[in-house]
């Protein structure tokens, strides 16, 4: 006689999760670090983050120095941390993300309508505002815990941004703002 199952109605948290649902979150992840780490490399080419993230294996390649800083990065809180909180916590920040682009996409339509397009986007801006919205409800309903978490990291990546990258960006140096702040006297 099979075992019986979780009624229909259980909350996730109180229902073990399936094999397929542990395959589907850990290529979930898996997918998002080694895109972290490509995100990360060209932030590093652009001066935000440490040169260590820029680094490419000569075999692969590949950023291995910052997928590998990325894994732990990633393993250490999730060994600690529920799979709810997780997979809330990695939707939230995707969510923030999506929201992002669309943003910028009417931003650089607008702001720079000179720049060389690779695609194109119908019903421009409705469509992004559109995607807008449906992120920002999407993450209004994953939870106050989520949002806290959230708001922690990033916090912590301004605080990055703050301390390190601001200094070092290479885009900040190109622009006319940092060209006059260099040629000023200093008031020392």
């Amino acid at each position: 006689m099979p075992a019986p199952r979780a009624p229909a109605t259980a909350a996730p948290s109180t229902c073990p999760p399936s094999w397929s649902s542990v395959v589907a979150i850990a290529s979930v992840v898996l997918a998002v670090m080694y895109g972290q780490s490509r995100i990360l490399m060209s932030m590093s080419r652009d001066g935000l983050v440490p040169r260590v993230f820029e680094r490419v294996s000569p075999r692969t390649a590949t950023p291995v120095a910052g997928t590998l800083i990325i894994a732990v990065v990633f393993a250490v809180p999730a060994a600690f941390a529920s799979l709810d909180s997780v997979v809330d916590l990695c939707t939230v920040g995707t969510l923030a993300v999506m929201a992002a682009v669309n943003i910028a996409v009417i931003a650089l339509r607008r702001r720079r309508p000179e720049l060389p397009r690779t695609f194109r986007v119908p019903l421009n801006p409705v469509l992004p505002l559109l995607g807008v919205g449906f992120c920002l409800y999407l993450m209004y309903e994953t939870g106050w815990t989520t949002w806290i978490q959230f708001a922690v990291f990033l916090a912590l990546g301004v605080l990055v941004y703050l301390g390190y990258g601001r200094r070092r960006s290479r885009l900040a140096a190109l622009t006319p703002a940092a060209d006059a702040a260099e040629r000023a006297p200093s008031a020392v």
